[in-house]
């Protein structure tokens, strides 16, 4: 595309923005769970219209774009999207729940089929036998589930691993993952790993079975609706650490839509601690060890010094007030983004020229310092031949943490949690 072309299409991109009635990106009342993509809680989800109208937008201004890139999926909301607007799709993940899921969530099965398998699955638990050696052996997990509970989770798995051909098995493991959740001695309600208090510890007695079923007849309906669309683009998955995309040729994608972590997954979203429980029961060979996968993740290892060469001023200012209180969670905040310039690098080397990425961010807050994550990454975006085109805010409607904390414990110390979050283009020059 020749720069004025692109230059055009990125003005087009504006005006359709400011056109938008104020709050349209907040999707305050709308069903995000449609399609396929209420098979699986996951922490910091996409909001799939989010997704939706960011790829509808460019392709709007930018018609031949023919295939979409997420390389921190998460749950796989924007390569539904991407294959919903008939893009060939690829996404990358470090975790192996992950992978699973938006496996499962961008194949449409046959409907039939999965009907046939969970009948000869349910006809076949009822009689198969366990001993304590077919069970799962990891650390604690009498502490986070009952007696029970693991005996028969231990039976669907023999029955899915026994009954369930390897073609369709995904599915039934990601029902069989999302039952792990809600029949564990965790606290459903949040995504890090807290065991339920004694009193309700003693009147807590999940139904496994009842649970899986349910799981499965709700990921049907999903399922039917994405089974009426084929055909279906192509769709290709990966495990690979987006710091290194080696893996992928160079400029070969035209559209970008992502949501990077807020922070280090120690102190801000617990992808590794919601995924535990699910990877120690299926054995996913591919990825970090269950219990140190947020330690691989962005920001796992905190930075040395404080000493950098990151082109970003907003970035600069931010640390040496964060230092003045604690220099050991300033150099954890440096070592995030020291790891997140190096995806934006590997991110920008596999983009096409005029390429759009469309990023969502969360700006956090550590130590009464907001981190203006979607100015960082723009500012460090410079020197990679990035331009920004757009750049505006979305409230976040319903979340699962409260909307002030005390992060001093100083009474009547109040301070606003992530109650927004900014989404972002930029394109590649």
């Amino acid at each position: 595309m020749a720069i004025s072309s692109a230059l055009q299409a990125d003005q087009a991109i504006r005006q359709s923005i400011e056109a938008l009635p104020t709050g349209y990106w907040d999707f305050a009342n709308v069903d995000t769970k449609e399609w396929t993509h209420g098979y699986h809680s996951y922490p910091a989800m996409m909001i799939p219209q989010v997704a939706r109208s960011l790829i509808a937008l460019v392709q709007q201004h930018q018609p031949g774009i023919r295939s979409l890139f997420d390389p921190f999926m998460g749950s796989g909301t924007s390569l539904v999207e991407g294959l919903l607007a008939g893009l060939t799709t690829v996404g990358s993940d470090l975790n192996p729940l992950s992978r699973l899921m938006t496996q499962a969530k961008t194949t449409a099965w046959d409907p039939e089929a999965l009907q046939s398998c969970l009948k000869t699955l349910m006809d076949a638990v009822a009689d198969i036998q366990i001993s304590e050696a077919d069970g799962p052996h990891f650390d604690n997990l009498a502490f986070w589930f009952k007696p029970t509970v693991i005996t028969e989770l231990a039976r669907l798995k023999c029955g899915i691993e026994n009954t369930v051909p390897d073609a369709i098995r995904p599915f039934f493991w990601v029902a069989f993952s999302d039952t792990i959740r809600w029949v564990s001695n965790s606290r459903n309600a949040e995504f890090k790993l807290y065991r339920l208090d004694e009193g309700r510890l003693a009147q807590w007695n999940p139904d496994v079975l009842g649970t899986f079923r349910k799981v499965i007849a709700r990921n049907e309906i999903g399922n039917a609706r994405l089974w009426e669309r084929r055909p279906l683009p192509a769709v290709s998955l990966h495990t690979y650490n987006a710091m290194d995309l080696s893996a992928l040729p160079e400029e070969v994608f035209d559209l970008m839509v992502t949501s990077p972590p807020y922070g280090d997954s120690r102190t801000t979203v617990a992808y590794g601690q919601f995924s535990r429980l699910s990877l120690q029961w299926l054995d996913l060979a591919d990825g970090p060890a269950p219990n140190k996968l947020d330690q691989t993740m962005l920001g796992g290892t905190a930075a040395p010094a404080l000493q950098h060469a990151l082109p970003s001023p907003t970035l600069t200012a931010s640390l040496g007030q964060i230092a003045q209180t604690d220099a050991n969670r300033a150099r954890e905040v440096l070592a995030f983004y020291q790891d997140l310039d190096v995806t934006l690098r590997e991110i920008t080397r596999v983009m096409r020229p005029s390429g759009y990425q469309c990023w969502v961010v969360g700006n956090r807050t550590v130590k009464q310092i907001q981190l203006v994550t979607d100015k960082i990454i723009t500012e460090l975006s410079e020197r990679y031949g990035l331009v920004p085109v757009a750049n505006f805010p979305r409230v976040i409607p319903n979340k699962r943490m409260p909307k002030e904390n005390s992060p001093t414990n100083q009474v009547g110390s109040k301070v606003t949690t992530m109650n927004s979050e900014k989404i972002f283009i930029l394109r590649k020059n």
